[in-house]
C-alpha cells in the first residue's frame, strides 16, 4: 500500500516527539475508527500547488490537515457533561503551560510544527511558518464509530518542498 513520503515524515516527526500518545495513525480520512484505536492521528492532504521556484526547480506547497480523534467516554464524569472529554484533545493539539500560556515545549502538535521548520533538510521539506496554521475543533457522535462518542480537532498547515525539474 502506498504511503505518501511527506505524510510519513510528518507522522515520524509527531510520533518521535509524542511517543505513546496515539494508538493508531491513518493516511487520509477513514470513515470508521474503533474506539480501541483512539486517540488516533489522521494525516490528509487538502491540496497541492506547484509553481516555478527557479529556472530549474519547482516549488510545491502542500496543505496538510492533521486530525486528532479522541474518545470522550473515558473522561466523562456523568451523562450530562461532555466537556471533560475535550481536555485531552486540547492538550494534544495545543496544550499550554498553566502560568505563561506558552505552548507546551515539544509536547503538543502545534508546538512541534512551529519548532520544526526543517522537517527533512536533505530533501528540502519544510513547514511553512510564514503561512497561517489554523486549529479547529468539533464534536462528533457516531461518525467514526457507530456507538462511539468522539471529539476531533484539526490542524491545517502548509508544507513546502522544492525539487529539480
Amino acid at each position: 500500500m502506498y504511503e505518501d513520503p511527506i505524510i510519513k515524515k510528518y507522522r515520524q516527526l509527531i510520533e518521535t516527539a509524542m511517543p505513546g500518545i496515539f494508538r493508531s495513525f491513518f493516511q487520509g480520512d477513514p470513515f470508521r475508527i474503533p474506539a480501541s484505536n483512539l486517540p488516533a492521528l489522521i494525516i490528509s492532504k487538502s491540496n497541492t500547488s506547484v509553481g516555478t521556484h527557479s529556472n530549474a526547480e519547482d516549488s510545491h506547497e502542500i496543505t496538510l490537515t492533521l486530525t486528532v480523534v479522541t474518545d470522550i467516554r473515558a473522561e466523562r464524569s456523568d451523562e450530562q457533561s461532555m466537556t471533560p472529554g475535550i481536555a485531552q484533545l486540547y492538550d494534544i493539539i495545543e496544550g499550554r503551560e498553566e502560568t505563561t500560556y506558552k505552548l507546551k515545549d515539544g509536547k503538543c502538535i502545534l508546538d512541534i510544527l512551529r519548532r520544526n521548520q526543517i522537517v527533512d533538510a536533505a530533501y528540502n521539506l519544510r513547514t511553512n511558518l510564514g503561512s497561517i496554521t489554523q486549529v479547529s475543533y468539533g464534536l462528533t457522535q457516531g461518525r467514526r464509530s457507530a456507538e462511539g462518542y468522539a471529539t476531533e480537532g484539526q490542524v491545517e498547515f502548509i508544507a513546502t518542498y522544492s525539487q529539480l525539474r
